[in-house]
């Protein structure tokens, strides 16, 4: 488009002046974040951040995501998007513009042309939602008249991220799977498909509550109705009550299907620009690439515009514009990405043969391809899922600061400031507090920092952003140079876990939680009993105590528990439990027992007071139904959130990662577990159920190996048992966030029209007291002479006025 106007018409002349324009850019990626801009009369124009999100389709932006890694360094990612109904030249310009801002920054964003409604994973996942609009700049601005609009069907759809655009107002454009809001003035309508998820839903009930509250100033009336229980006003507000369409496919899969590829170049050797196929097949060599051109990459599902570090400014320039044309006579949703040489994604990575691919997540949802025919993307089976299961790693690069051995200080947050922790408790954490972990040591001779903010599960959403806003101040006040590391409990790197030698402890409570304090200080127990689970594989780094429920069915063989009572502190050690989880036990119980008898105590040879002080012996998996202890369990998670079935592994796991709309599979080596979500739907039960079996016959384990079915909720211990500190409190009944959002809506709602109607009511007293006042005042009156007309008559003759001057 760019080159076409150019070459010709006034439109062209005006771009080719753009390059003689200062820039329209005031100092962008400066900081973290989003930066949108929207082309205007073939300038960008910066958008406020209240309408982030928000795209007309007769328009074309412009979107800067800067995002900073943990060594400090800023990256970008820089998209072009063009409407539907955006013209040449908007399209153009934007393109332009995106070049003068990818020189603004160095060259060093990637760039992605994004085109409505076949946007990129990348692009939607910006955004909490998306809002399509009719329209655009050139369109004006319609003269707004008080309690008159123009009713209009939203369309509210996706798994991932939701897509709102206005649709025909007809019975035909609803459909069962799907929330529309009918937006008719004074009335709004929430329509839920009898299919629509609960994302959706949320998502549909947020977009009628910010017509109601933020557009019509919270005057109109909200009605919630399910498919098949709808009221007549929404369907003469509708035009007419008719047939509901079945349900349509959400977000479909994308990036990941690939076809024959090819590998252009693009130079200006010749005196023009121009492009020459160097390679097509399977595989490409990461030695194709010449640093000193622009290379175009294509998998015939996305194109890439590679930018070698010596290649010509024209090249540069002119990559993107020619990969776009390099997509003419294809669908409108092919997506081109321009990347720079060293900063490759793992996406471009993975079509060279020589280069790693991308480590995570796995997808093992697409079957393999032969030949150089592209496959359409299609559902893998349950033993090709099985064998992405069985052969991917867990295994997770190190990350190595250095031993240990440096200095480390510890901070609670306490009314949202940073109290520096005693060094004799350093190590131990309580689930409803936030922490800072600072940790200073030599890299390469110079000295370098680490800050960990470690998040409890209890801890309030203020604590915890105060967590985050400390660490980054610390940051500040070095120069910017430290490492920021967010920690979520029960998900702590092995580093942090060896700055503490062992010792790393997580207690229930905290400071101004729901439990007892004494004296202002921390309380972990209630009767004095507490109880404490060691686990962890392979070393130290990854072993560490968390407190559980004080009875006998949160005990396994296969790990170490500590026990502590008024009198005494148990260490006790289940037949299972390895070695390292022993010497953590033993490092546990000298933090803890302050002053307490220890004793040692072996599976099966427990004292009376140890049961007493569990509330008696009770059953807990032993020996005979848990795997071998050297054999790590594993934890895949199993979705259809993209629109395949995936199955993903998901290391160092937690009762954490459990949601409540999929499924998981947790492999114990004598059992497989098939964890159930109580939103999990029909099709991820299935195939989770199938795969597994696929996957216990791939792995040779024995016949008589058990395919186990948990449902959320009601996780039996011999399940339970391979998660660290499993609290059975949060395995609760899953809450809908769109009923109790509803319910609360609602409830307001009807307030607010029984205070108006209160308001009326006393409004209505008050005017007929007054009423009832002056006509009392007027009886008054007559009754003792005084004319009608005049009530206010005074007593006394006014006085004669003053002489004229002289």
């Amino acid at each position: 488009a760019a080159a076409s106007l150019r070459a010709s018409g006034p439109e062209g002349g005006r771009l080719r002046h753009l390059r003689k324009m200062s820039s329209d850019f005031a100092n962008p990626g400066s900081k973290p974040g989003l930066e949108i801009w929207r082309i205007e009369s073939l300038a960008a124009v910066p958008l406020p951040a209240k309408d982030f999100g928000t795209f007309y389709d007769g328009d074309s932006y412009l979107v800067l995501k800067t995002t900073e890694t943990t060594g400090g360094k800023y990256v970008y990612d820089l998209f072009f998007w063009l409407g539907s109904e955006s013209s040449q030249d908007e399209q153009g310009a934007a393109a332009y513009k995106a070049v003068e801002l990818d020189d603004l920054l160095g060259g060093a964003p990637v760039q992605h042309r994004e085109v409505q409604d076949c946007e990129s994973d990348s692009f939607l996942g910006c955004f909490k939602k998306i809002s399509y609009e009719k329209g655009g700049v050139k369109s004006g601005f319609r003269k707004v008249e008080r309690d008159v609009y123009e009713t209009r069907l939203l369309h509210v759809k996706g798994s991932r991220t939701v897509r709102i655009k206005p649709v025909a107002i007809d019975h035909t454009t609803l459909n069962a799977g799907d929330v529309f809001v009918l937006d008719a003035g004074l009335s709004i309508y929430l329509w839920n498909g009898s299919g629509a998820s609960h994302k959706e839903k949320a998502k549909g009930l947020e977009v009628a509550l910010a017509i109601k509250d933020d557009e019509r100033g919270g005057r109109a009336k909200l009605t919630a109705c399910d498919q098949g229980a709808e009221e007549a006003a929404f369907w003469e507000a509708l035009g007419g009550q008719g047939p509901v369409a079945a349900a349509t496919p959400d977000d479909s899969p994308t990036g990941s299907s690939k076809g024959a590829l090819k590998l252009v170049r693009v130079s200006d050797a010749s005196g023009s620009l121009s492009t020459t196929e160097v390679a097509c097949g399977d595989t490409l060599e990461r030695s194709m690439l010449d640093s000193k051109d622009v290379f175009i990459v294509d998998n015939e599902a996305e194109v890439f515009v590679w930018v070698g570090k010596e290649a010509t400014a024209d090249e540069k320039k002119g990559g993107m514009e020619t990969g776009v044309k390099y997509t003419a006579g294809r669908p409108k949703g092919v997506r081109v990405t321009k990347v720079s040489e060293g900063a490759e994604p793992a996406l471009f990575k993975s079509l060279f043969k020589s280069w790693k691919p991308p480590a995570t997540p796995a997808d093992f949802s697409m079957v393999g391809r032969s030949g150089n025919v592209a496959q359409a993307t299609a559902q893998a089976s349950a033993a090709d899922l099985a064998k992405g299961m069985s052969d991917c790693s867990f295994g997770e690069s190190e990350d190595v600061a250095d031993d240990g051995s440096g200095k480390t200080e510890m901070y609670r947050i306490e009314d949202f400031e940073p109290v520096p922790v005693d060094q004799a408790t350093y190590g131990q954490f309580f689930a409803g507090d936030s922490y800072i972990v600072k940790y200073t040591y030599l890299s390469s001779g110079r000295e370098a920092t680490l800050l960990y903010f470690w998040l409890g599960k209890d801890s309030t959403t203020d604590e915890q952003g105060a967590a985050a806003l400390h660490a980054k101040q610390m940051d500040d006040n070095l120069g910017g140079q430290a490492t920021q590391v967010r920690v979520t409990m029960g998900k702590e790197p092995p580093h942090l876990v060896r700055l503490f030698g062992g010792k790393l402890v997580v207690h229930s409570g905290g400071r101004a939680s729901g439990f007892k304090n004494k004296g202002d200080e921390d309380s972990y127990d209630e009767d004095g009993v507490a109880l404490y689970h060691v686990k962890g594989f392979g070393g130290a780094d990854s072993t560490k105590a968390a407190q559980v429920a004080e009875v006998a069915t949160s005990l396994n063989s296969g790990d170490c528990f500590v026990l502590l009572t008024p009198a005494a502190a148990f260490l006790w050690a289940g037949n299972g439990a390895n070695e390292t989880e022993k010497a953590t036990a033993q490092a546990v119980c000298g933090v803890l027992k302050q002053g307490r008898k220890l004793q040692e105590v072996a599976e099966g040879g427990e004292p009376d007071a140890f049961w007493e002080a569990l509330g008696g012996k009770g059953e807990y998996p032993s020996s005979s139904v848990l795997p071998e202890p050297d054999r790590p369990a594993r934890l895949f998670l199993c979705s259809n959130a993209t629109g395949a079935f995936k199955v993903e592994p998901l290391a160092h796991f937690s009762q954490s990662d459990l949601e409540e709309g999929d499924v998981y599979l947790l492999d114990v080596g004598n059992a497989v577990f098939v964890w159930v979500g109580s939103e999990a739907n029909e099709l991820e039960k299935g195939m989770a159920a199938e795969t597994a079996a696929s996957y216990v016959a791939l792995e040779g384990y024995s016949a008589d190996t058990a395919v186990l079915t948990v449902k959320s909720g009601s996780e039996p211990p011999i399940f339970t048992s391979h998660f660290l500190g499993w609290d059975a409190s949060r395995a609760k009944v899953f809450l809908d966030p769109y009923e109790a959002k509803l319910a609360k809506a609602m409830a307001e709602q009807e307030a607010a029209q029984a205070a108006e109607e209160e308001a009326r009511a006393a409004s209505a007293a008050a005017k007929a007291d007054a009423v009832a006042k002056a006509e009392a005042e007027r009886a008054s009156k007559a009754s003792s002479g005084a004319p009608d007309g005049d009530p206010f008559e005074d007593d006394e003759p006014e006085p004669p006025p003053p002489p004229p001057p002289p």
